[in-house]
């Protein structure tokens, strides 16, 4: 007889179980890592180091990358150089536009860096914000394609 009560109260207890509701933990959100660049800059005319700011300022607003102050604590690297193609020239208009060549490399602590890819470009005073922005966008295509991976900001 105890059997018989047992298997009963065990059989009222599973379906009232399996009745009532079970409130499931909200989702959390993923949190996502920034990828460490580091730029590696040589911009010794002014509107060189005015566009490497602004990319600087780009990169930092961006929720997908943070700017680090060390290459070997950087999964990427930028390297840029800039020259203004004017200053050379007598009488010319020195100062109003740079010319800049961009790699992006992967960055590797323990030798060479692996090459991903190449830019170059001409920016002037009037286009330095949306080539800055520009450069980011097609630097976060590079890295999407070199891992494998889509980026979500």
């Amino acid at each position: 007889m105890n059997l018989l009560i047992g298997l009963l109260m065990a059989a009222v207890t599973a379906a009232t179980t399996s009745t009532t509701s079970v409130e499931k933990p909200a989702p959390v959100a993923a949190v996502v890592e920034k990828i460490p660049v580091f730029l590696q800059t040589d911009a010794q005319d002014a509107m060189g180091a005015a566009y490497v700011a602004r990319l600087r300022d780009a990169l930092n607003g961006s929720g997908l990358y943070q700017s680090v102050p060390h290459a070997a604590s950087a999964r990427f690297v930028v390297g840029i150089l800039t020259m203004d193609p004017n200053e050379a020239a007598p009488g010319s208009s020195a100062g109003h536009s740079t010319v800049a060549a961009i790699t992006l490399q992967r960055g590797n602590p323990m030798g060479l860096n692996a090459f991903v890819y190449s830019w170059v470009l001409v920016a002037r005073a009037d286009n330095v914000d949306a080539l800055a922005t520009e450069l980011l966008a097609a630097i976060g295509k590079e890295i999407q394609d070199f891992e494998g991976v889509s980026l979500q900001p």
